[in-house]
């Protein structure tokens, strides 16, 4: 299945919140799973790139996945959003979060732990309860950067970010 093909199955939806702010996603409720993944992408923000994973896991799972939303304020905002979308959908899930989406995970099971059945974490940091101040202004930098990225994402073609980002990259790793 290529990309188009996923997006003609598993059309994006979205549904207005109860503060008023759009929330958009995908989801497939699978009559006959007896789970519900929720798949959090890294620190870009693009639930696209979960797409092949999206497809193989609704052979046996519900599946939600969604991009990280430039209208909520921050981290808690978002997860307050999560939490209701799932409300809504009458779903509690398994939250499986790559690197930044394990962040997120942690947030949303931390502030709604009533909608989360369990955390799969994978390349992440946690989040401790005896995390200093200077871990968590790092942590809200970085958050902060991907807001920078989305909005470049929302003006520049794909192909050209995923090229600035590798010459990114490059740049501070060459010898």
């Amino acid at each position: 299945m290529n990309l188009e093909d996923f997006r003609r199955k598993y059309p994006a939806q979205t549904v207005t919140l109860g503060n008023g702010k759009p929330f958009t996603y995908r989801y497939y409720k699978n009559p006959s799973a007896k789970a519900t993944l929720v798949l959090l992408t890294g620190g870009i923000g693009l639930s696209d790139l979960f797409y092949k994973h999206f497809a193989r896991f609704a052979k046996d799972f519900s599946v939600l996945t969604f991009d990280y939303q430039i209208q909520f304020a921050d981290i808690g905002e978002f997860s307050d959003a999560v939490a209701e979308l799932l409300c809504r959908l009458k779903e509690k899930a398994w939250l499986m979060g790559q690197s930044l989406g394990g962040v997120v995970a942690q947030v949303i099971a931390f502030r709604h732990p009533e909608m989360v059945e369990g955390l799969v974490l994978s390349n992440t940091c946690s989040l401790a309860k005896d995390m200093g101040d200077e871990a968590y202004g790092h942590l809200k930098k970085m958050m902060e950067s991907q807001k920078k990225s989305k909005r470049l994402l929302s003006v520049l073609p794909f192909s050209l970010f995923k090229r600035l980002m590798k010459w990114a990259v490059m740049r501070h790793t060459a010898i």
